[in-house]
Protein backbone atom coordinates (compact mmCIF):
# COMPACT_ATOMS: atom_id res chain seq x y z
CA UNK A 1 0.00 0.00 0.00
CA UNK A 2 1.37 3.22 -1.08
CA UNK A 3 0.14 6.51 0.30
CA UNK A 4 0.48 9.41 -1.98
CA UNK A 5 0.92 12.75 -0.39
CA UNK A 6 -0.28 15.46 -2.58
CA UNK A 7 0.92 18.92 -1.64
CA UNK A 8 -2.32 20.48 -2.79
CA UNK A 9 -4.30 18.25 -0.41
CA UNK A 10 -1.97 19.08 2.44
CA UNK A 11 -2.24 22.78 1.66
CA UNK A 12 -6.04 22.58 1.52
CA UNK A 13 -6.19 20.62 4.78
CA UNK A 14 -3.86 23.12 6.41
CA UNK A 15 -6.00 25.99 5.14
CA UNK A 16 -9.21 24.37 6.43
CA UNK A 17 -7.66 23.60 9.82
CA UNK A 18 -6.22 27.11 9.98
CA UNK A 19 -9.59 28.63 9.05
CA UNK A 20 -11.43 26.54 11.66
CA UNK A 21 -8.79 27.47 14.23
CA UNK A 22 -9.14 31.15 13.31
CA UNK A 23 -12.91 31.01 13.60
CA UNK A 24 -12.67 29.25 16.96
CA UNK A 25 -10.08 31.76 18.15
CA UNK A 26 -12.25 34.72 17.02
CA UNK A 27 -15.34 33.25 18.67
CA UNK A 28 -13.44 32.57 21.87
CA UNK A 29 -11.99 36.07 21.89
CA UNK A 30 -15.44 37.59 21.28
CA UNK A 31 -16.99 35.50 24.06
CA UNK A 32 -14.17 36.38 26.45
CA UNK A 33 -14.52 40.06 25.60
CA UNK A 34 -18.29 39.93 26.23
CA UNK A 35 -17.69 38.05 29.48
CA UNK A 36 -15.07 40.64 30.49
CA UNK A 37 -17.48 43.49 29.70
CA UNK A 38 -20.20 41.79 31.74
CA UNK A 39 -17.82 41.31 34.69
CA UNK A 40 -16.65 44.94 34.44
CA UNK A 41 -20.27 46.16 34.47
CA UNK A 42 -21.12 43.93 37.43
CA UNK A 43 -18.02 45.09 39.30
CA UNK A 44 -18.88 48.74 38.61
CA UNK A 45 -22.45 48.16 39.84
CA UNK A 46 -21.11 46.42 42.94
CA UNK A 47 -18.70 49.28 43.66
CA UNK A 48 -21.54 51.77 43.24
CA UNK A 49 -23.70 49.78 45.66
CA UNK A 50 -20.84 49.59 48.15
CA UNK A 51 -20.30 53.35 47.92
CA UNK A 52 -24.03 53.97 48.43
CA UNK A 53 -24.00 51.62 51.40
CA UNK A 54 -20.98 53.36 52.88
CA UNK A 55 -22.61 56.75 52.36
CA UNK A 56 -25.78 55.50 54.02
CA UNK A 57 -23.80 54.15 56.97
CA UNK A 58 -21.89 57.44 57.28
CA UNK A 59 -25.14 59.42 57.24
CA UNK A 60 -26.61 57.16 59.92
CA UNK A 61 -23.47 57.50 62.04
CA UNK A 62 -23.58 61.28 61.72
CA UNK A 63 -27.25 61.26 62.75
CA UNK A 64 -26.40 59.07 65.74
CA UNK A 65 -23.53 61.42 66.67
CA UNK A 66 -25.87 64.42 66.54
CA UNK A 67 -28.42 62.56 68.64
CA UNK A 68 -25.75 61.60 71.16
CA UNK A 69 -24.60 65.22 71.39
CA UNK A 70 -28.21 66.26 71.98
CA UNK A 71 -28.58 63.61 74.68
CA UNK A 72 -25.34 64.72 76.31
CA UNK A 73 -26.59 68.32 76.43
CA UNK A 74 -29.92 67.20 77.87
CA UNK A 75 -28.19 65.06 80.49
CA UNK A 76 -25.99 68.02 81.46
CA UNK A 77 -29.08 70.22 81.87
CA UNK A 78 -30.76 67.52 83.95
CA UNK A 79 -27.67 67.18 86.15
CA UNK A 80 -27.76 70.93 86.82
CA UNK A 81 -31.47 70.72 87.68
CA UNK A 82 -30.92 67.73 89.95
CA UNK A 83 -28.17 69.58 91.83
CA UNK A 84 -30.60 72.46 92.46
CA UNK A 85 -33.50 70.21 93.45
CA UNK A 86 -34.38 69.85 97.15
CA UNK A 87 -32.86 66.89 98.95
CA UNK A 88 -34.62 64.49 101.31
CA UNK A 89 -33.33 66.52 104.26
CA UNK A 90 -34.78 69.71 102.74
CA UNK A 91 -38.13 67.99 102.22
CA UNK A 92 -38.10 66.67 105.81
CA UNK A 93 -37.55 70.22 107.09
CA UNK A 94 -40.32 71.51 104.85
CA UNK A 95 -42.76 68.81 106.01
CA UNK A 96 -41.97 69.50 109.67
CA UNK A 97 -42.58 73.25 109.12
CA UNK A 98 -45.85 72.50 107.34
CA UNK A 99 -46.91 70.22 110.20
CA UNK A 100 -45.96 72.88 112.78
CA UNK A 101 -47.92 75.49 110.83
CA UNK A 102 -50.91 73.13 110.61
CA UNK A 103 -50.80 72.61 114.38
CA UNK A 104 -50.59 76.37 114.95
CA UNK A 105 -53.54 76.97 112.61
CA UNK A 106 -55.55 74.31 114.43
CA UNK A 107 -54.73 75.99 117.74
CA UNK A 108 -55.72 79.41 116.37
CA UNK A 109 -58.93 77.92 115.00
CA UNK A 110 -59.76 76.49 118.41
CA UNK A 111 -58.97 79.80 120.09
CA UNK A 112 -61.15 81.70 117.61
CA UNK A 113 -63.96 79.26 118.24
CA UNK A 114 -63.72 79.92 121.98
CA UNK A 115 -63.57 83.69 121.36
CA UNK A 116 -66.62 83.43 119.11
CA UNK A 117 -68.56 81.49 121.73
CA UNK A 118 -67.55 84.01 124.39
CA UNK A 119 -68.75 86.89 122.20
CA UNK A 120 -72.06 85.13 121.58
CA UNK A 121 -72.47 84.61 125.31
CA UNK A 122 -71.72 88.30 125.97
CA UNK A 123 -74.14 89.35 123.24
CA UNK A 124 -76.83 87.12 124.72
CA UNK A 125 -76.27 88.67 128.16
CA UNK A 126 -76.35 92.14 126.69
CA UNK A 127 -79.51 91.25 124.84
CA UNK A 128 -81.12 89.81 127.98
CA UNK A 129 -80.05 92.47 130.45
CA UNK A 130 -79.40 95.47 128.29
CA UNK A 131 -76.35 97.66 128.28
CA UNK A 132 -75.15 98.78 131.72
Amino acid sequence: MIIEINYLTVALLAAVVSAVGGVLWAMGRSLLQQYGDMLRDQLAAHRTDVQRGQQSVLERLEAIDRELEDHAARITRLDVLVEKAPTHADLDKLYSRVNTTAEDVAEIKGTLKVIGESLRALMNRVAERGLP
